[in-house]
């Protein structure tokens, strides 16, 4: 009787535990699968919850968005980031929120995804400064300055001649063609020889 007991327990242990071990496996196969995901926010963000924000009546909206400016202003990536993600749920074409958001990847370090929220913005309103003026930043810190010179251009057609960021963009153009000129040209853009 009492060898059946311990026959009976050392089956059961080892059910228990070869169930845990396939868990585990199971597990571990599915977590291979994580980078097929597309990442939605960048590392320095990740996000709290899992539930989606609720939807913002227009004057919510107004307020989320200050309330990310702010966020983003203090250095508060993570919080921007969620800020504006709650207003592109009620609104997925916000082209301020968008853009915003390419700002936070561009802190982040992402300057293609945030091009590809700039070209987004781009596609739903052809005539925001902002995301333009944002966009030529991120060409001309990966060194596409043919690229950021056509995005400048486009941003001083739809900005006041002397407005300060005028100004700058200006500066930056002349910097970008300085450049151009002076580095070796090989045709494919880099300006490596």
């Amino acid at each position: 009787m009492k060898a059946q007991r311990s026959f009976g327990k050392i089956r059961l242990t080892i059910m228990l535990g070869s169930t845990l071990a396939v868990g585990f496996l199971l597990g571990y196969l599915a977590s291979a699968f994580v980078p097929l995901v597309p990442r939605t926010q960048p590392p320095a963000a990740p996000s709290a919850s899992t539930a989606p924000p609720p939807r913002l009546s227009p004057s919510e909206i107004d307020s989320t968005l200050k309330a990310a400016h702010a966020s983003l202003d203090a250095g508060d990536l993570k919080g921007a980031w969620e800020k504006y993600h709650q207003v592109l749920f009620t609104d997925r074409n916000h082209v301020e929120a968008l853009t915003h958001l390419g700002v936070i990847l561009m802190q982040s370090n992402q300057p293609d995804e945030a091009i590809k929220l700039y070209d987004r913005a781009l596609s739903l309103n052809p005539q925001y400064a902002h995301a333009l003026f944002d966009k030529g930043q991120a060409l001309q810190a990966k060194g596409d300055a043919k690229g950021a010179t056509e995005v400048f251009r486009r941003f001083l057609a739809l900005v006041p001649p002397d407005s300060d960021d005028a100004k700058r963009v200006k500066e930056w153009i002349a910097e970008l063609v300085k450049s151009s000129r002076s580095a070796p040209n090989t045709g494919d853009g880099s300006g490596r020889p």
